[in-house]
């Protein structure tokens, strides 16, 4: 059930759907940039907190478990009173938690301030339903596409505007204050010149279903934390991912009785959109979860371990930035490749690549300029995922539900990732003789097989689901 509000035109008469979408790309832009400027700091920010490198790893840890909340409440919540009222709220409130942050008053108040920042998740899927209730088709291909390289890119930007400003500025207030005069800019375009949606679900608010979503991911997250650290066979590790099952369990037997479910399982489930989340789990388990490891096995001591490249920070940093700079451009140049050989191909293409990525590291890893050409190609093949996959869950989701379509994929890459990093700090873990500190390098091909693996998968996943173009018109217009 939609109803409709009055035409976007009347309320902001003046601003073009080109110029929309310019907005919500430097929103997008500002988001990358916070998400990567705090990390190269948080040797900085412990010092001045005085507190252990253990505790500062919550610095970015709450912020994790309190987008696993945010994100499908809000996501919900733009479909139901409108995305850009949702947005605004979620700009305001990383505005806030950004500017406590760079005062550093205290460390509870710090880890307070992270929880603020945690609806930055939820800035893309409200904004890709923003975009795809006013634009169809390629435009709104090339619109998403646009949105998810400029994220990327941002975390470039703000992870090498870190270490610049950090040099330049005499404290460490003053570096801090900078992500927030982004955020400052983004509150300024999302109240004053971007246009609300007009789709809206007639759905209820349902309130038992994301207080056990919300409880569910934040439980299981703070499992596969423990299960990093502390291994799988830790009691508490096993209590609490048993918790985390549970509740699970029950939240989905709830979910499936109830009329306006928070989250419609039978469609994440179904045909149509399976296919789409599995590979968002999939993907975000090597993007997000090989990212220690691939830093561990380039820092490694060639002479010690048998491995590696003893690289230094300014190394492991440019092969990252390799995979980083060409993810972006394609994500930015997926739609129109789509236009001449199908978003399938696209799709599929990306997800051989990657996995070819992983496969050719199994054989060759031995020399460092193997492991650029590696991240080149690993780069394109996620470049052309991450825009295609969020751009083709608005295709077909229902125009009513687009938020939390979107806000789904975003949670389960999330996901994705954090269950990777437990399991292949395990991995690693496993592989590491008694009284050593490195692991063998049968770890890393175990952690390389594992990725290759997940976009086989992926791929195959891809290449038989219905595309937009075979589907019912029913399907795509909700």
């Amino acid at each position: 059930m939609t109803t409709d509000t009055p035409p976007l035109t009347r309320s902001l008469p003046n601003v073009s759907a080109r110029a929309v979408v310019g907005f919500l790309v430097f929103c997008e832009l500002a988001s990358g940039f916070v998400q990567g400027f705090y990390a190269p700091l948080l040797g900085e920010i412990a010092g001045h907190l005085q507190v252990s490198d253990a505790d500062i790893t919550w610095f970015l840890t709450v912020q994790t478990l309190a987008a696993a909340v945010c994100v499908p409440l809000l996501s919900k919540l733009g479909d139901i009173f409108g995305h850009r009222r949702m947005l605004r709220i979620a700009v305001v409130a990383v505005l806030i938690g950004t500017l406590v942050t760079a005062f550093l008053p205290s460390y509870p108040l710090v880890l307070a301030a992270r929880i603020l920042v945690g609806p930055l998740a939820v800035w893309l899927p409200l904004e890709i339903a923003l975009v795809h209730n006013r634009i169809k088709g390629e435009t709104a291909r090339t619109s998403i596409g646009l949105l998810v390289s400029c994220l990327t890119g941002g975390a470039i930007l703000g992870t090498i505007s870190a270490g610049i400003f950090s040099s330049m500025l005499p404290t460490l207030t003053l570096t801090l204050l900078v992500p927030v005069l982004f955020v400052a800019v983004s509150v300024y375009a999302v109240f004053f010149k971007v246009p609300e949606s007009t789709s809206r679900t007639g759905a209820k608010i349902d309130v038992v279903g994301f207080i056990g979503i919300g409880l569910a991911m934040v439980v299981l997250l703070f499992g596969l934390r423990l299960a990093s650290t502390d291994g799988f066979a830790s009691a508490t590790t096993i209590a609490t991912l048993a918790a985390a099952v549970v509740i699970f369990v029950l939240w989905v037997l709830w979910e499936l009785r109830v009329t306006s479910p928070a989250i419609d399982v039978r469609l994440i489930v179904s045909p149509r959109l399976g296919p789409v989340y599995l590979t968002a789990f999939l993907f975000g388990m090597v993007m997000f979860g090989a990212q220690a490891p691939s830093t561990t096995f380039l820092t490694a001591d060639p002479d010690t371990a048998g491995y590696g490249f003893a690289a230094s920070a300014g190394t492991a940093s440019a092969v990252t930035a390799v995979v980083t700079i060409l993810a972006t451009v394609g994500a930015a140049t997926f739609a129109p490749i789509a236009r001449r050989i199908g978003i399938r191909a696209v799709l599929v293409t990306g997800a051989v690549l990657a996995a070819s990525g992983s496969l050719i590291q199994i054989a060759f890893h031995d020399e460092l300029w193997q492991i650029f050409v590696i991240s080149a190609i690993n780069g394109i093949g996620m470049g052309f995922l991450l825009g295609a996959l969020p751009a083709l869950v608005a295709e077909l989701a229902p125009s009513d539900s687009t938020g939390i379509a979107t806000g789904v994929y975003n949670s389960l890459r999330t996901l994705g990732g954090s269950a990777a990093g437990a399991v292949f700090a395990v991995l690693l873990a496993g592989f590491t003789a008694s009284g050593s500190l490195t692991s063998s390098i049968g770890g890393y091909i175990t952690i390389w097989s594992v990725c290759a693996g997940a976009f086989i998968v992926a791929a195959l996943a891809l290449a038989f689901m219905r595309m937009p173009h075979e589907t019912d018109t029913s399907l795509t217009k909700g």
